[in-house]
Formats: C-alpha cells, sequence, structure tokens
C-alpha cells in the first residue's frame, strides 16, 4: 500500500515482522488456510492489543472520502482508530484479495507501531539518504500483511502461485512474491538463473540441475526431454 506520507519507526528485522506476523495468525479463526480478516479485527484484534486499545473503527462513505486521503489509515491519538474506506471494509469482508491486503496492511499499523513515529519527507531522494527499509513504516506494515495473510510455511507447503492464491485468498501478484521469498528466506543463496521463461507463470527464474528444471517463482518441475 502506498502512503502520501512514510514514518520513520524501530528497527525490525524481517524475522522479528514474520514472528509478530505468524503469532497473529495463529489467533485467526481459518477455515482452511485464510480467515475473514474483518471478524478478526472486530473479534480477536480489539480484545488482544493490552495497552494499545480500544480500538476504534471509523467508516466513510463515497460522499465523506474528501476527508480521508487514503483508502485507510491508522490514528493513535487521542484514540487509536483504523480510519477506512467503507467499501474497501466491505470488500475485505467478502474475501476480495486486495481490500483484504489494505485491511492487513493497517492491522500491520496497529501491532507493529505507536503514536511516537517520526514523518518525514516522501521525496524519494531524501529517504534514500537516511531510511533503511527495516525502518520504515509502510515496509513493515507491508510485509506484515504478506507474511499474515500467507505465511511463509504455508507457501512452502504448495509452492504454487495458483493455488496459494486460491486457498489465502490474495492476489496472483501477492502469492507469487510470497513464494519467492519464503523460497529465499529458507535458501537465501544468490541463485543464478538459466535465462529460460517458466511455461507456468512466465517469470525468467528458471534453474537447471541436470535435465531437471524448477522455478524459482512458483517452484513448477520440468524435465528437460
Amino acid at each position: 500500500m502506498t502512503a502520501f506520507r512514510d514514518h520513520k519507526v524501530k528497527y525490525l528485522t524481517r524475522e522479528q515482522v514474520a514472528a509478530t506476523a505468524l503469532a497473529w495468525w495463529k489467533l485467526a479463526e481459518r477455515r482452511g488456510h485464510t480467515f475473514n480478516i474483518c471478524k478478526f479485527v472486530t473479534d480477536v484484534l480489539v480484545k488482544r492489543l493490552g495497552g494499545k486499545g480500544p480500538l476504534k473503527i471509523k467508516f466513510y462513505e463515497y460522499n465523506e472520502r474528501h476527508e480521508l486521503p487514503e483508502r485507510a489509515c491508522v490514528t493513535f491519538n487521542p484514540t487509536l482508530t483504523l480510519h477506512i474506506w467503507r467499501s474497501i471494509w466491505d470488500g475485505a469482508n467478502t474475501g476480495v484479495p486486495h481490500d483484504r491486503f489494505i485491511v492487513a496492511h493497517e492491522i500491520g499499523h496497529i501491532v507493529l507501531h505507536d503514536q511516537y513515529a517520526a514523518a518525514f519527507s516522501n521525496d524519494d531522494e531524501a529517504k534514500l539518504n537516511f531510511l533503511q527499509k527495516e525502518e520504515s513504516a509502510e515496509e513493515q506494515a507491508n510485509a506484515f500483511a504478506d507474511l499474515f495473510l500467507a505465511p511463509d510455511h504455508v507457501a512452502l507447503s504448495f509452492r504454487d502461485v495458483d493455488t496459494i492464491a486460491l486457498l489465502c485468498v490474495v492476489s496472483d501478484e501477492m502469492a507469487t512474491r510470497r513464494l519467492r521469498d519464503a523460497l529465499i528466506e529458507r535458501n537465501p543463496i544468490i541463485r543464478i538463473y538459466d535465462g529460460e521463461i517458466c511455461c507456468k507463470c512466465y517469470n525468467s527464474t528458471l534453474i537447471s540441475n541436470g535435465r531437471q528444471i524448477t522455478c524459482d517463482t512458483c517452484g513448477n518441475v520440468t524435465t528437460r526431454i
């Protein structure tokens, strides 16, 4: 999710974000590998925020959107509040992948951040001078959303983009990203691709091992004749 303004927050490694996301994922009332993310917010998240709660949800209808420059955001003062377009919330409630990601992104802000985040300019050149992605509120929330909706162990269980997207109710783009990241996290070596295009996901991420060819993105395996 792209924000008009990012914030510098406490440095968190990918492993720390993944552990937090998995802990919350385990609390969700799942059907298979997915869950109703809106029900998670109202039935689970609001009850387990400890000192950060209570959580208020403020909805914006179509004719009120001028009050909310982003489709969703979180404010911490004076009351922890999730501000969100009603259409985004309704879409997430019915299983629209992009809307589920937006809600998951805001959950990331709620559980990872607080009112002490330091705002900075959204000028890319200025930002790159002093901010690492592990210190970016938006980068952390994006990583949380990915790992919360499709944890590493789930992505690695299937190794197939279409299956991950279907069972986790995420977009094909996100499923591809999650499988790639989970594979790299499990085996963080420099990968050398042979330049050919995968016949299944159309990414140029094929690795040859003798006659066997494995796609590093979707996990598809073929054999050279």
